[in-house]
């Protein structure tokens, strides 16, 4: 059921296109995920998702099931049902929460903003950080979470499980996300963890359980793709032993993911450490990082897939995203024009102006959200599909010079 296919490389970098075949259709790579958390895109109404060119989505494991909305997303036959959405689907494990209700927490350390430390001159050397700060428990039998003054156990086999009611084309290993800020020792005990942890989640996909705690919907592991996730912090030692270990498991694709340094300079030397020890005929996709130019490194270091909340998250905050750079709405409160010239989304071709579309925000008007969200998913996915072109076309240099001008 699923195959990837390179269709064009570029001599002397790792950047290449592909197509990754999955039960609802060829995703063309390198593609951006947009994030739908509740396996939903916020913003986005479900009946208008389907016109909108978002080719690739990944929904939260952990989040969908604290919210208790497995149940019904399994009865109508998965998420793709659930959000009217006929493209590839991803779910991740539940792993990042691991680390943003534990480390992430303790260590001031959160998504896209702040998660290199480094970046953020305020926390630089100000910080005293310990091992033990982690404000959940972690064992080997899984994460016990307190969620709602509830306790919870999180296991690897509650997370497929759970990831198999939801049925998206694309299932992650539960996995121990570490902070940028442990130590050597701790982030080894964790990598090791992760790697016994996969093989459990590989055990639960080849077991049949009498009992289910949801309500059944057909499952199938020729229709999921199980992909092993590559952890170690930004230990060079450590990022080698378990690229090398989850590359020789039987899973179709891999995910870069974890701590991913300090800095952005960690980040890319954690692929270039990473990437070559991965067989090269299967997909790479690097966990919750979609800023403009990570995309581009990224991807000419041999990642195929991303996902980030960047589209719309900032569409919320009243930023959208130009080819002129990045545009704060308040700024341009008073601009009688169309958000981008050229763009060719629904919001600029329905004539939507900046002090509308900050109207609409005072208003407090769904409509705010909505054309803000729509101009940035129109911008990422445009952005991808000029990246796949440039590498065809092999001028991919060039157009990253272009979009790092105001990037």
């Amino acid at each position: 059921m699923f195959t990837f296919k390179i269709t064009k490389k570029i001599d002397g970098s790792y950047a290449r296109t592909g197509v990754f075949k999955t039960p609802h259709g060829d995703l063309q790579t390198p593609e951006l995920a947009i994030v739908a958390t509740d396996a939903e895109v916020r913003g986005i109404p479900k009946e208008k998702l389907s016109s909108l060119p978002i080719r690739y989505t990944i929904s939260n494991t952990f989040h969908t099931f604290t919210q208790g909305l497995v149940p019904k997303i399994a009865q109508i036959g998965g998420v793709n049902n659930y959000m009217g959405y006929k493209n590839t689907t991803a779910t991740d494990s539940g792993g990042f929460q691991v680390f943003s209700l534990g480390f992430g927490k303790a260590h001031g350390v959160g998504k896209v903003s702040s998660i290199f430390p480094e970046e953020n001159t305020k926390e630089k050397g100000l910080l005293v950080i310990r091992d033990t700060d982690n404000l959940i428990h972690i064992t080997e039998e899984g994460v016990f979470f307190s969620y709602e003054g509830k306790p919870l156990l999180f296991t690897p086999e509650l997370s497929i499980e759970i990831q198999q009611k939801l049925g998206a084309d694309i299932m992650f290993a539960f996995d121990e996300c570490t902070s940028p800020l442990n130590s050597h020792e701790y982030t080894r005990q964790a990598m090791i963890r992760t790697h016994r942890w996969l093989e459990r989640c590989l055990n639960q996909l080849k077991s049949v359980k009498p009992e289910n705690r949801f309500q059944p919907i057909p499952t199938d592991s020729n229709r999921q793709a199980l992909f092993g996730i590559v952890q170690g912090g930004h230990f060079e030692d450590l990022r080698k032993i378990s690229a090398t270990y989850v590359a020789k498991q039987d899973v179709p694709g891999f995910g870069i993911g974890g701590s991913l340094g300090r800095s952005k300079e960690h980040l890319y030397k954690i692929l270039e450490w990473s990437i070559p020890l991965l067989p090269e005929n299967k997909p790479r996709h690097l966990l919750g990082i979609g800023q403009v130019r990570d995309i581009f490194e990224a991807v000419e270091r041999g990642v195929d897939l991303f996902d980030c909340v960047i589209p719309t998250r900032e569409a919320r905050h009243k930023v959208l995203y130009t080819k002129k750079g990045k545009v704060a709405i308040r700024k341009l409160k008073e601009k009688e024009a169309v958000l981008e010239i050229g763009c060719e989304c629904e919001s600029c071709k329905a004539g939507v102006t900046y002090k509308t579309l900050y109207g609409y925000y005072l208003e407090k008007n769904p409509l705010a959200f909505y054309f803000s969200t729509v101009h940035n998913i129109y911008f990422f996915t445009s952005l991808m599909e000029n990246i796949r072109n440039a590498i065809k076309n092999k001028t991919l240099s060039d157009l990253k010079k272009e979009y790092l001008l105001a990037y």
